[in-house]
């Protein structure tokens, strides 16, 4: 066994980054970096970087960053020690955890615990499943829905039968705390503190991350029961609202394809999974989020949503429209014939019946159009209703350029013109009209601060891209004109390393800084690429040193005051160094 710090090297040794965040974020190559959408916020020009050669990553976006460990936790919602555990298991690193805090081993316990709990339950509802006489019911329901035996087994499918502590006393025999039991929601508290099983008489559907880890159930009821389908409640390790059903089975499939058909429930993708079509998610009848677009779009470019055909299924598509807009991803709507669900269509009607829906479905945006259009008559009341539909779609969209798209089209739609809708837009307490400022919060992120940096990411671009730039810095003692303390710790983090080993690696000297703004403008110098070529760099050495001696003749005058005579010895010194440097005088800024 090896130590965390040597794992984790010898684990950044054998981990290609690209590969591995490869697998959740959609990439390509652009120059020396790989560029994609990133999945930490609505990104809808592609922003975030990975870099092979610094098995680093960064967001020019939302500024998150940093190595295979970061990622991982920040994509999965893993504390380090999960993460070290994690990776070394899936490169075959063996190690020994070292030093954590006090907080790190509580919370990673605890969630070792629950995923153990969660493992030992879906293993106890698989086994019942084929027990001949208590999975009977199980098996009944799974033939009638025509989920053969090969997909039961992929997608771990079980039962819980009629009893109400068949799992408490199995979870007991394993020596399972049953406190943590009724925290991982398999076992429930009731009045008085009786503690009996959640699921009962249900066909079970285990809940795989996408490491293929048990986070939590799905239950259906056999009979008219209610409610029809119960889930795990939130814990530490699920959350409903960023779960998406069946996305380990998809992932190559979406991946093959480039899309993702979005169904209901966990029947709908199962069904559509055994007739042959792989890129198929379920949202547990949750409306869509903007975590599961986020997910979705580092896998495919090109969302599928078939909902149900009635009008509450209608409405949920479109509620989605804004987020699938603000995210950059492409939505398109599959309607099937009124009565139908993807479960009982494709089992009805066959796979081609379903493809021919999927390669005919609209945008969602037309298809919100449509929507509000499709009982009207075209008159002017229609279109003011149509209008009263679509201003808060439009105020919800961040993008400007996005925003002023849909504007034009809608004016074509409704014979409005754009002017009109830009003044209704601007009139909304929540409205972006034509003047939004967001552009302009882009352009200039750093306020009225972004002249005081200019100068300081000019120098790091410099010594991070132009190494042989070190020395000379360093001996211009540059840092004073470093107004920025988080570059200025760069700097002086560089030039002390410069003087221990000529060579200093990016993954030292980033985890050498203390601050993350440090460590993000690292990122962001090493990501941008030099912004000096051969010959720029010289006269870039040359400006900086201009700019120290005027800096310090400027402190030399002010310090001097009224003495004439020390004035005069600082003016003569300072036209000899330029007359020696074949510089002319440099102007004195107060």
């Amino acid at each position: 066994m090896v130590s965390d710090n040597s794992a984790k090297e010898e684990l950044k040794r054998a981990i290609d980054i690209v590969e591995l965040i490869g697998r959740y974020v959609e990439l390509r190559k652009v120059g020396r970096n790989y560029v994609g959408r990133c999945p930490f916020h609505g990104d809808n020009d592609p922003s975030f970087n990975v870099n092979r050669e610094k098995q680093s990553f960064h967001c020019f976006g939302c500024k998150k960053g940093g190595d295979v460990f970061s990622f991982w936790m920040d994509y999965h919602g893993t504390t380090f020690p999960e993460a070290m555990r994690d990776l070394a298991e899936k490169y075959g690193i063996p190690y020994t955890p070292s030093f954590y805090s006090p907080e790190e081993k509580k919370k990673s316990r605890a969630r070792r615990s629950l995923f153990r709990i969660n493992e030992i339950s879906a293993k106890y509802f698989e086994h019942t499943l084929e027990d001949p006489k208590k999975g009977a019911p199980g098996k009944t329901y799974l033939d009638r829905r025509k989920i053969p035996p090969d997909s039961r087994a992929a997608y771990r499918l079980g039962f819980a039968a009629d009893e109400w502590d068949g799992l408490l006393k199995q979870l007991k025999k394993a020596g399972v705390d049953t406190g943590l039991a009724v925290d991982a929601g398999v076992i429930v508290r009731g009045n008085g503190g009786k503690l009996y099983d959640r699921f009962r008489g249900r066909v079970i559907f285990p809940l795989l991350d996408q490491r293929n880890q048990v986070v939590g159930f799905g239950g259906r009821v056999l009979d008219a029961s209610v409610p029809k389908y119960l889930n795990t409640p939130e814990t530490p390790v699920f959350h409903k609202s960023d779960f998406l059903y069946g996305l380990p089975a998809a992932a190559p499939g979406i991946r093959n394809s480039g899309r993702v058909i979005v169904v209901e429930g966990y029947m709908d993708c199962i069904a559509l999974q055994c007739h042959g079509l792989s890129e198929v998610v379920a949202t547990l009848g949750t409306s869509l989020s903007k975590s599961h677009i986020r997910k979705l779009k580092g896998y495919g470019s090109e969302v599928f949503l078939v909902f149900d055909a009635d009008e509450a299924g209608k409405k949920a598509a479109v509620r989605s429209l804004p987020l699938f807009l603000n995210e950059g991803v492409s939505a398109r709507v599959v309607v099937l014939e009124a009565g139908y669900d993807p479960d009982s269509y494709v089992n009805a009607f066959g796979l081609d019946a379903f493809t021919e829906h999927i390669e005919h479905a609209p945008g969602l945006f037309d298809f919100f159009i449509e929507q509000q259009a499709e009982t009207g008559d075209g008159s002017v009341e229609q279109n003011v209703r149509i209008l009263e539909a679509v201003l808060p779609l439009l105020s919800s969209i961040e993008n400007d350029m996005q925003r002023a798209l849909y504007v034009q089209r809608i004016s074509q739609h409704i014979d409005v013109t754009e002017q009109v809708l830009w003044d209704e837009l601007e009139k909304r307490p929540d409205g972006r009209g034509r003047q939004n400022t967001v552009t302009r919060r882009w352009i200039s992120p750093a306020g009225g601060t972004i002249e005081k940096r200019f100068d300081a990411l000019h120098i790091l671009n410099l010594l991070v891209h132009h190494p042989e730039t070190i020395e000379t810095l360093k001996s211009y003692n540059c840092t004073c004109l470093i107004e920025d303390a988080a570059v200025r710790d760069i700097l002086v983090a560089i030039f002390q390393l410069y003087g221990e080993e000529e060579q200093c690696s990016f993954d030292f000297l980033h985890d050498r800084l203390e601050s993350e703004e440090a460590r993000r403008h690292l990122r962001e110098a090493y990501f941008e690429g030099s912004r000096f070529t051969g010959d720029e760099v010289d006269l870039a050495l040359a400006e900086i040193e201009t700019k120290i001696e005027n800096r310090r003749l400027a402190e030399s005058l002010a310090g001097a005051g009224h003495d004439l005579e020390a004035l005069n010895r600082v003016l003569e010194l300072k036209r000899l160094r330029d007359t020696a440097a074949g510089r002319p005088p440099a102007t004195v800024q107060s």
